[in-house]
């Protein structure tokens, strides 16, 4: 579930973290945080996407996060959306 969200890790974090074969997927998956999550704001998508990222180079941090600006856009989205009712 993880790699269909996230997509298959590259090749290069795959060497790099010298991942045995066996944890490699069979089939590449292309990340689909905008597929499943087509209806969040776009400054929420953006943190999900960096938080999430495989990469731990790259992956968003909590403080970082907080130093975003997507609470208020987060908040009105929860109280208005099905996804949390």
């Amino acid at each position: 579930m993880i790699v269909k969200l996230c997509g298959s890790p590259s090749e290069d974090y795959s060497t790099k973290m010298k991942l045995k074969t066996s944890f490699r997927t069979p089939q590449r998956y292309k990340p689909s945080f905008e597929e499943h999550f087509k209806d969040f704001p776009s400054p929420a998508l953006n943190l999900l996407t960096t938080l999430l990222n495989l990469d731990s180079q790259l992956r968003g941090t909590a403080a970082s996060a907080l130093e975003t600006d997507v609470s208020s856009s987060l908040v009105t989205f929860m109280l208005t959306s099905v996804y949390f009712i």
